[in-house]
């Protein structure tokens, strides 16, 4: 309820300030086109903003305008006067200054006189343009001096009440029907309402379509509620004779203004027709194009030499190819697009673009090649110069990183484009070739080196994640002075550490170098460190313990 009844108030507040307004702004108009210059042809004969009929002739050394100012207050002095009765109104000729003339007068009060002129120039005669005359003043001063009744007024005041009344019992009507309609679209959006389909690709989702119906209902309910209020307020207007002019002025304003929307939209209706369609057609190619796509992507369609990573890519490049070309036809469509100012904001618009898209254009063309070359994709584990983690998301702008300590790092494709790139996952995906982890060890030239092949070896079997076949092996690397350097490599399960986060190979790793620890400890091995100098377990002085 209380949501009804702030869009029927918010509803109330908009349409009366667009009819309000353009009322002032038409009626300073009006007045001052009408104090400045007189009507074409002839001046106003105006009684309570409603006008009689027009004079056309000067008399009596008097202008046009003074005459018509005259018997303006003439006939107010007569209407605001109750004891002068209308059927004192009465005609009769005479002849002044040797001109024919026809008076209108209620008793010994004049009222107006009428010539030949201006009889000719409302195509009549004198007597029945004076009787015309006659009958539309009686007519307008009666309604006038009626209108200043209290009994009057007491009456406007009720049927503004009744249509006040009437006005709100219908926005409450209408506000819970479409809302009953909203509820019953949600419940059939879950049974009823089907997704569009052509053939196994599906155009529009069941929620878009709910999304859609519920948008036009909204706008026929605002459009419902709208026509009831240009209704409403001209209606209430026209009760009171001093608002009975904004009424008219609010009645011709809203004829215009739909006469003028009206014939500007039967002329602009050829250029909104093709835009329709190339809309139509465009959201048609593009709607295929995803799914197309997406196949490709996820396999289901092939295309040799086109690799299932470049799917998304080439989908983005496409759709934008797609929507620049349907902007370049349609824009030139637009109302207003031969406009200085609609030129003026497109050449602004391409400056700002020339002067700050340098290093997006270069990103983009960055993220491109790093796309089209497939040195990663998301999921795989990488290097980039001191970073280290799995790949998240490859944008044509940038490429985000998850680290080991759950920081995601964010480079710009162009400075991914001069770094050198290390892939710990594109060897198995693509050869099946398990990665690699080596591990240096140090020992001396008293080990010999088929024992430390043997401990070394099995340090990597009892690590978790390092595969048995094939099995690890060990590499002499140098010959130094007083150690040989030993490399260790252990094959990685890289089937176990698929589903698994960087972490879990790091801890792989310490087990591994733990593994290496324990081993040479329990065949009384000694780890050679080249920058060793003495026994870390004898800090401070000995010779003083016993």
């Amino acid at each position: 309820m209380n949501k009804v009844i702030k869009k029927t108030i918010i509803g109330i507040m908009i349409v009366f300030f667009f009819t309000i307004s353009p009322y002032y702004l038409v009626a300073q108009n009006k007045q001052s086109s009408q104090v400045t210059s007189p009507g074409i042809g002839g001046e106003s004969i105006i009684l309570e903003d409603e006008t009689l009929f027009l004079i056309y002739a000067q008399q009596g050394g008097l202008s046009l305008q003074e005459r018509a100012q005259r018997i303006n207050q003439r006939l107010k002095d007569f209407a605001q006067d109750p004891s002068l009765s209308l059927n004192a109104l009465e005609i009769y000729s005479s002849d002044q200054d040797g001109l024919p003339l026809t008076t209108l007068s209620v008793g010994n009060i004049l009222l107006m006189l009428i010539s030949d002129i201006d009889a000719q120039k409302a195509n009549k005669s004198r007597p029945e343009l004076a009787q015309e005359y006659l009958t539309k003043i009686k007519d307008t001063v009666a309604r006038y001096r009626q209108e200043k009744n209290i009994s009057y007024f007491l009456k406007a005041l009720i049927w503004s009440g009744i249509a006040t009344a009437t006005f709100v019992i219908l926005i409450f009507i209408i506000n819970n029907i479409f809302n009953n309609l909203y509820h019953k679209i949600k419940i059939w959006g879950e049974s009823y309402i089907n997704p569009v389909r052509f053939g196994n690709w599906e155009i529009i989702r069941t929620n878009q379509l709910d999304d859609v119906i519920a948008w036009l209902l909204h706008f026929f309910q605002s459009v419902i509620i709208i026509g009831l209020l240009t209704i409403y307020f001209p209606l209430i207007l026209h009760q009171f004779p001093w608002t009975r002019g904004w009424a008219k002025i609010f009645e011709g304003y809203l004829l215009e203004t739909l006469q003028v929307s009206t014939k500007a939209f039967i002329g602009y209706l050829p250029n909104l027709l093709t835009i329709i369609f190339i809309i139509f057609i465009t959201l048609g190619t593009l709607r295929f194009a995803k799914s197309f796509f997406r196949e490709l992507g996820e396999g289901k369609l092939s295309i040799p030499g086109f690799y299932t990573e470049w799917a998304n890519a080439t989908y983005k490049l496409v759709s934008f190819l797609i929507i620049a070309l349907a902007s370049v036809v349609i824009f030139p469509l637009l109302p207003g697009f031969q406009s200085p100012a609609f030129q003026g904001i497109s050449v602004f618009l391409g400056l700002l673009i020339s002067l700050g898209s340098t290093s997006v254009i270069a990103n983009l063309i960055s993220g491109s090649v790093l796309i089209y070359t497939r040195a990663f994709r998301v999921g795989d584990h990488i290097k980039i110069n001191d970073v280290t983690g799995r790949v998240l998301e490859t944008s044509l702008l940038v490429t985000r990183i998850l680290t080991s300590t759950n920081a995601v790092i964010s480079i710009p494709n162009s400075q991914i484009s001069t770094s050198s790139i290390e892939n710990f996952s594109f060897g198995y995906r693509e050869f099946k070739e398990p990665l690699i982890l080596r591990v240096t060890i140090y020992l001396g030239y008293e080990v010999l080196w088929r024992d430390a092949y043997k401990v070394l070896m099995e340090s990597a079997l009892k690590t978790t994640g390092i595969l048995h076949n094939p099995e690890p092996f060990v590499l002499q690397g140098e010959l130094n002075e007083v150690f040989v350097t030993y490399l260790l490599n252990a094959y990685i399960d890289m089937d176990y550490f698929k589903d698994k986060t960087l972490k879990e190979v790091e801890k792989a790793h310490s087990e591994l170098n733990e593994n290496i620890r324990d081993c040479c400890a329990s065949y009384g091995i000694y780890i050679f460190a080249p920058s060793y100098e003495a026994d870390p377990t004898n800090y401070g002085p000995t010779s003083n313990r016993s």
